[in-house]
């Protein structure tokens, strides 16, 4: 028996094949408990990937709150309420807290291009019992997808430079004027901002499941979040909130950053990968089979007649 008595060279009772297959958060919460481990590789493989756009991350998110002065104004609020610290490490450690919070934010929720495609190629993967190879598989899908996960990243940045101008623009305005028109104009920001964040785990699905030009990714994205619109909603604001829980739970902003990609991917992109792909599943592919199983019979039929 040695070291591996009791059972451990025993098979297992294996799975019955009448058992009912698991479904919605049943199956998430299967695949997290079993896949744990190989969905800890992967966020550290696509943390790692992803380490220049984290950076510029970082750096954008510095140039928005030093010019907005928002890092300014927590830091005398919170030097108010704690007037024993120094306002010069408050103001360093609230800049790094909102950088690296801002940083790790846009990746979890919009993702990085080429990296993200191979990502939700993995996680594709884990939701439909795949058999896959984290490094190897995930190294082919990004080269695959390259180009256009680059596209797709080139488009984020350009919506994000532009959407927090005009945010801030339209904000100065109301804040001189106090119309009604501008605080409208933030709200409608707000909501493409909300629903362009919601397009982003469709946008990777189908990139790496569809051969597609960016067009039609683009549309498809939109199309299938609008009808998917309530769940869509609740799943990133959850995955929103959990991000926002780790850094205020965990007190250094980098060993936040770390938890939040190592671990918190489990539960803020894994789940919308795991809805987008089974939406993607139920709702394209099976009618994709459906209309080939019908023109195969079709053309059967016509051969025997």
């Amino acid at each position: 028996m040695g070291i591996f008595g009791g059972g451990y060279t025993k098979p297992g009772k294996g799975v019955d094949k009448n058992e009912p297959k698991k479904r919605g958060p049943f199956l998430y919460f299967d695949i997290i408990i079993h896949k744990f481990m190989k969905l800890l590789g992967a966020n550290c493989l696509y943390g790692l990937v992803s380490i220049v756009w984290l950076i510029l991350l970082a750096i954008f998110g510095k140039i928005i709150f030093t010019n907005t002065g928002l890092t300014d104004i927590i830091t005398s609020r919170f030097s108010a309420i704690n007037p024993d610290f120094s306002i010069e490490i408050t103001r360093a450690s609230i800049s790094l807290l909102l950088e690296t919070l801002f940083a790790v934010g846009v990746f979890t929720m919009w993702g990085s291009g080429p990296a993200s495609a191979a990502y939700a190629y993995i996680n594709r993967c884990f939701t439909r019992g795949d058999h896959t190879w984290i490094v190897s598989d995930g190294k082919d899908k990004f080269k695959e997808n390259f180009k256009q996960g680059m596209f797709v990243v080139i488009i984020d940045a350009v919506i994000l430079l532009l959407g927090i101008n005009a945010i801030c623009f339209y904000y100065s305005f109301y804040v001189q004027t106090s119309q009604f028109i501008w605080l409208l104009l933030i709200y409608i920001m707000i909501l493409v901002f909300a629903i362009y964040t919601m397009m982003h785990p469709y946008l990777y699905q189908i990139m790496v499941t569809f051969e597609c030009k960016i067009g039609a990714l683009y549309k498809n994205a939109l199309l299938i979040t609008l009808a998917k619109l309530p769940l869509n909603l609740i799943l990133t604001a959850i995955c929103a909130a959990i991000t926002l829980g780790i850094f205020f739970i965990v007190e250094d902003p980098i060993i936040s950053m770390l938890t939040a990609i190592i671990f918190g991917l489990c539960f803020t992109a894994y789940p919308r990968d795991f809805y987008a792909a089974r939406v993607i599943e139920k709702s394209i592919l099976r009618d994709i089979k459906a209309k080939q199983t019908k023109t195969v019979e079709v053309e059967y039929i016509e051969e025997e007649e």
